[in-house]
């Protein structure tokens, strides 16, 4: 799934539907009926652990995408259960790469290098789509507010019903704000989650491959 899918689904999925309230006993005869403020709508952060957008970032960084990683796990996997010292057989499939297929071991850190450039490019595209989302869909709800508060000066006899609405899509906005926040958030923890384990793995490989 794309990350303007994933933005936009982190702000926009339904909530859970708060549990009935128990209806009130209807006012007396001399009780004035007062419509009730509508309660405002609640938003519980989701973890940053396993995310989608971890997902999303590892499928787009996966070893097997460059082919010197590719190449060196291929022969690497049929010794798994002839070396089972992760060092010596990656140092066995990396001899074996090299004198079938000319691989290195500078052509494999290369490639872990290459998995950093997609992920900071994945960084960059989310920033942007972050902010085309915020203009596009919390400023949008802010300039619509202003309209409405405009529309409740020149027709006062709609005043109550349009200070409704304005007070629900306040809650909306800063719903949608929080949730965008969060979007940054989680794709932050998983951007250096995926960073720090492809960095650590590639100084693994630099230490097994001497």
């Amino acid at each position: 799934m794309p990350f303007m899918d994933l933005i936009k689904k982190a702000i926009f999925e339904e909530e859970p539907q708060a549990a009935q309230q128990p209806a009130r006993p209807a006012p007396g005869p001399a009780t004035a009926a007062r419509p009730s403020d509508p309660a405002p709508v609640a938003y519980v952060p989701m973890g940053t652990r396993d995310n989608q957008f971890y997902t999303r970032l590892a499928k787009q960084t996966d070893l097997s995408a460059v082919p010197e990683l590719a190449k060196i796990e291929g022969f690497a996997a049929p010794l798994a259960t002839v070396i089972t010292d992760k060092s010596l057989r990656y140092k066995a499939a990396l001899a074996t790469a090299q004198s079938q297929g000319g691989l290195t071991k500078d052509a494999i850190l290369k490639g872990f290098d290459s998995l950093l450039t997609v992920l900071n490019s994945s960084a960059t595209t989310f920033s942007k789509q972050t902010d085309d989302v915020l203009r596009t869909e919390v400023d949008a709800k802010i300039g619509q507010i202003s309209d409405i508060n405009e529309s409740i000066q020149q027709k006062q006899k709609e005043i109550a019903d349009l200070q409704q609405q304005v007070k629900s899509m306040q809650s909306q906005t800063e719903v949608s704000r929080a949730k965008l926040q969060e979007a940054k958030n989680n794709f932050a923890a998983a951007l250096e989650r995926r960073r720090t384990e492809i960095q650590q793995q590639r100084k693994e490989f630099e230490t097994i491959l001497g």
